[in-house]
């Protein structure tokens, strides 16, 4: 039997494979469906997307990406967030939705991203019922009717938040509770929707506080108390009857003094509602605001109360004197200017250090006056994890040497990035070569790949052979992909080596030499001071990728 020449089959395998795309599947839904009988869930979206994504060869599943209880008003969604970081470092070149409505319902917002953003980025969007393909001949053709689908998905939005909006005013009206969750002492009825009955479990500890502030017990003290007691804060109960975790998990598991305060001066425990304490509308373009208290919609007499009137004038009396006594009575000292204020952060929970103010006079009458810094959830701490407090010349001494050496480091870089510019006008030009050389490789390696099989089934290589050189294209193409990855990551930070355009370069060459420790230094060169203890003391850098970039390039030019 004639043999057939592999020069032949060389030339049969010639013709560029499709283009595969790197598919993202993005999903949301939103707190409004959430639940709703008939309504979208998050299962059958990614079921019908990730099919349509399968079924079609030159698409390939990358990530899912889910945004559960987002609402598509605006694009602020973490899993978007963490979609478009994947696009802009190369992961990424096609998005695909079920539909325009869990893309976005945002019609300015939506556009911009269909007709500018993606185009500009090289990335193909898809949304399945709607038929649409920007990778499509007719899909610029196909704006108009996108536009007009993103019209109405924007109407839509608009009238269910005026909808909703009318339903929580009327509600409000009838003297319905319509808070997410209870107060801490109360809980729903479920019986009369909207109603608050008391907690026979909560109700009592409620009680207990107004009575220990009613006998002029500190704030502090009472947080104390309710710790030692073993009695849950209300995050920590709503952390563990709702699995709710949004709040910091210290702040969640230690009772604090605005909590008190904050329970004291309700109303709610008298048995009348204060609602209407925040607003926002989307359809009349109203971003979220705090309402006064002059503002607040109060209905007497909605619930059994929890206390008496009398307790809660009591305790309340005893806030007014309190707050008289240190905002009135008291004289005011003249505090210097919180250099570190919003810096400090504490290195076990995370939690921003406080300034505190302290003198004492030594026998012979000199006084000396104290500033240090303290974290107000320290006794939360594990016992291994506690510092007292630390004093501001400590910090001050431990974070300005560090400031100097950076900014000594930003005129030795400087100087580098300068010279490299003279040599070189765009610094980005060698990625982008090296991305382009990259790219080329792995397609012929992908035209590789789609004639082997071809070369097996005519004989022409054995199934060892096809194994074998199979594996080594699919490393090699595995190895590419993750250069322009890299590479990809490091060409969204360049933009411009020059000394002119680097951001951490610009911010430090406004403060050469300095002779001491200024709040703009601190702005402008770091984002936070973790304090661990008084001997373990780090700062964190703002603009750290732009400084890694310029300590590459220096690397580069003295290679």
């Amino acid at each position: 039997m004639a043999r057939t020449s592999r020069k032949g089959a060389a030339q049969q395998v010639s013709t560029p494979a499709e283009r595969v795309w790197r598919v993202a599947v993005y999903v949301r839904l939103s707190l409004e469906d959430s639940g709703r009988k008939g309504a979208d869930t998050i299962g059958t979206q990614i079921e019908l997307v990730t099919g349509y994504v399968n079924e079609r060869p030159y698409l390939t599943l990358i990530d899912t990406y889910i945004d559960n209880g987002a609402s598509g008003a605006d694009f602020d969604r973490p899993a978007w967030n963490r979609l478009m970081d994947d696009i802009r470092a190369g992961r990424v070149d096609c998005v695909a939705v079920k539909d325009l409505s869990r893309f976005g319902r945002n019609y300015i917002e939506t556009c911009e991203f269909l007709e500018k953003i993606f185009p500009f980025m090289g990335v193909r969007f898809l949304s399945v019922n709607d038929g649409y393909d920007s990778d499509h001949e007719g899909g610029h053709s196909e704006g108009l009717i996108v536009a007009l689908k993103n019209l109405i998905n924007d109407k839509y939005l608009r009238d269910i938040s005026r909808k909703v909006s009318s339903s929580v005013k009327a509600r409000r009206e009838r003297g319905e509770y319509i808070g997410t969750f209870a107060p801490f002492g109360y809980k729903k009825s479920s019986v009369v929707k909207g109603k608050l009955v008391p907690d026979e479990e909560t109700a009592p500890i409620v009680r207990q506080i107004f009575a220990w502030r009613a006998e002029g017990i500190g704030q502090s003290t009472i947080c104390q108390r309710l710790d030692e007691m073993g009695i849950l804060t209300p995050a920590g109960r709503l952390r563990e009857q709702f699995n709710v975790n949004g709040a910091n998990y210290y702040r969640a598991s230690i009772w604090q003094p605005k909590a008190i305060k904050k329970m004291v001066q309700s109303r709610v425990y008298l048995g009348h509602l204060e609602q209407g304490k925040t607003r926002q509308a989307v359809y009349e373009h109203r971003p979220l605001e705090v309402i006064p208290p002059s503002g607040w919609q109060i209905t007497e007499n909605t619930h059994d109360p929890i206390v008496s009137v009398e307790l809660w004038e009591a305790a309340n009396a005893v806030e007014v004197a309190r707050r008289k006594e240190y905002f009135e009575d008291r004289p005011r000292r003249e505090l210097p200017d919180n250099l570190f204020k919003g810096f400090l952060v504490c290195g076990t929970c995370g939690n921003k250090l406080v300034r505190l103010y302290s003198k004492k006079v030594n026998p012979s009458g000199k006084a000396y006056e104290y500033y240090n810094y303290n974290c107000s959830l320290k006794r939360q701490h594990p016992m291994d994890q506690q510092f007292h407090m630390v004093r501001l010349e400590t910090i001050y001494d431990a974070v300005f040497p560090l400031v100097t050496q950076r900014l000594a480091m930003a005129a030795n870089l400087g100087a580098v990035i300068e010279k490299r510019a003279k040599r070189q006008a765009n610094p980005r030009a060698v990625l982008d070569a090296e991305i382009s050389r990259v790219t080329r490789e792995l397609a012929s390696i992908n035209t590789r790949l789609a004639g082997l099989y071809e070369n097996y089934a005519d004989k022409l290589l054995s199934e060892q052979e096809y194994v074998r050189i199979k594996a080594e294209y699919e490393n090699r193409a595995a190895a590419l992909r993750k250069r322009t990855e890299e590479l990809s990551q490091r060409a969204a930070v360049v933009a411009d080596v020059s000394a002119s355009d680097n951001r951490w370069l610009s911010a430090a060459r406004a403060f050469q030499n300095p002779t001491e420790l200024t709040r703009e230094m601190l702005e402008a060169l770091i984002e936070k001071i973790v304090v661990n203890s008084p001997i373990d003391i780090n700062v964190i850098w703002n603009h750290r990728d732009e400084f890694a970039l310029l300590e590459s390039c220096a690397r580069e030019e003295a290679c």
